[in-house]
């Protein structure tokens, strides 16, 4: 009879703790929340040091690849070489002419380029400042942007290697590969509408926002880690409620089916929390990293990634009448998350929307570009609002379910 009277509050922290103890006694759940997002983490290190991948710098002071230069500096404007038409390529792209050479016997060589490069792009804007390209590229206003150095014109009349500077940012797969295709393009119709065949012009890549260290260990990493917590908390937690032979015998008291839930998803949330500290901690170590925000950021946003799988494996687990349909929803969940992530394809409006896309944002805004909690309001709304309707989801659908499978 005491148990009736128990305050709610009293009440749930003893099914977190019974949630927990369940949690340590499941060998399998341990490894499946510890061990494999670690394996992980390992199979990254191996595979990028086994390739020579590792430690990779795009871009620099010194640019990269095969310069050229002119077979002769008075080559004639062909007449009958024209640029393709318009095709939209869906790429805001700024641009800083800074040279101030005028060597050669033909148009303004700089002018040229920035021509070719417009009708390649949705947009070109000029900048007479990097530093607002720059702070454009980082509000992502713009996909990148192209610095034509000082002396292009000189160096393709002299016949010496001529880069030109394309800045894209760290944080966006899909925008950096256009971005340096179109520029790639523009480099191509712009030797050959003077008949050159060498690599007059060579885009030099900077990655930006890129925190030191390793880049493919550091994009991957973080797609590894936020992958992680998010879907490995959700597998586990898919499983809490359909079998759950002790919850069937607690049920048979006054206790409220929300408070349940509310109590699995708090006894997740800690084990997620752990779980981050093991998955950042290795990240940063292993590929010695120096991140741009501060560790108690990571835990705290790794922690609400938690809570999302969290709410995201309970709704799963409320849904389904037996164990074999929680694993083959959470299956479908899991698939269906890694291929709108948008990590390697453009999703348009769910990546405004899903969890995982959200949590990858909140990681690398603040982890490679520096902003603190309060700048990445947005997503962390989103992600807490998610939680909340998946808890009161899920609480709703296991109030009407009259067993447990």
């Amino acid at each position: 009879m005491a148990e009736v009277f128990t305050k709610p509050s009293r009440r749930i922290r003893n099914m977190v703790a019974k949630e927990l103890r369940l949690i340590v006694k499941d060998k399998v759940a341990l490894l499946l929340i510890f061990m494999l997002p670690a394996a992980l983490i390992g199979m990254l290190w191996w595979a990028t040091d086994s390739s020579e991948m590792g430690d990779v710098e795009i871009g620099g002071d010194s640019g990269g690849g095969f310069g050229g230069g002119l077979q002769n500096a008075t080559v004639p404007e062909p007449t009958n070489t024209t640029l393709p038409e318009e095709e939209s390529t869906g790429v805001v792209v700024g641009l800083i002419d800074l040279d101030t050479t005028r060597m050669y016997d033909g148009e303004d060589l700089s002018e040229n380029f920035t021509k070719t490069l417009e009708r390649l792009v949705d947009e070109l804007i000029i900048y007479e400042d990097e530093e607002l390209a720059y702070r454009d590229l980082y509000q992502k206003k713009i996909d990148g942007y192209v610095v034509i150095p000082d002396g292009f014109e000189r160096n393709l009349t002299l016949n010496e290697p001529t880069y030109v500077e394309v800045h894209v940012d760290a944080s966006d797969f899909i925008k950096e590969s256009s971005v340096q295709g179109v520029v790639s393009g523009a480099a191509i119709l712009f030797r050959v509408s003077k008949l050159w065949i060498r690599s007059e012009v060579f885009p030099n890549m900077i990655i930006e926002f890129a925190p030191k260290g390793g880049f493919l260990e550091s994009i991957f990493g973080s797609f590894i880690i936020v992958f992680s917590a998010y879907l490995g908390i959700a597998m586990t937690a898919s499983q809490s409620i359909v079998g759950d032979i002790p919850l069937r015998r607690m049920l048979l008291t006054p206790t409220n089916r929300l408070e349940v839930i509310v109590a699995k998803v708090i006894g997740y949330v800690i084990i997620g929390f752990f779980q981050s500290l093991l998955l950042i901690a290795l990240w940063v170590i292993v590929f010695g990293l120096n991140l741009n925000t501060s560790f108690l950021t990571l835990v705290a946003i790794m922690s609400l990634i938690a809570l999302t799988g969290s709410t995201t494996g309970l709704l799963i687990s409320s849904i389904s009448g037996t164990r074999l349909q929680a694993n083959q929803i959470f299956l479908f969940v899991l698939f269906g998350s890694v291929i709108l992530a948008g990590f390697f394809i453009d999703v348009g409006v769910l990546d405004e929307i899903l969890p995982l896309n959200q949590g990858m944002r909140l990681l690398v805004d603040t982890a490679f570009k520096g902003l603190s909690l309060l700048d990445v309001w947005l997503p962390i709304a989103k992600l807490l609002a998610f939680s909340v309707g998946a808890v009161f989801v899920a609480a709703y659908i296991f109030g009407k379910k009259p067993t447990l499978g």
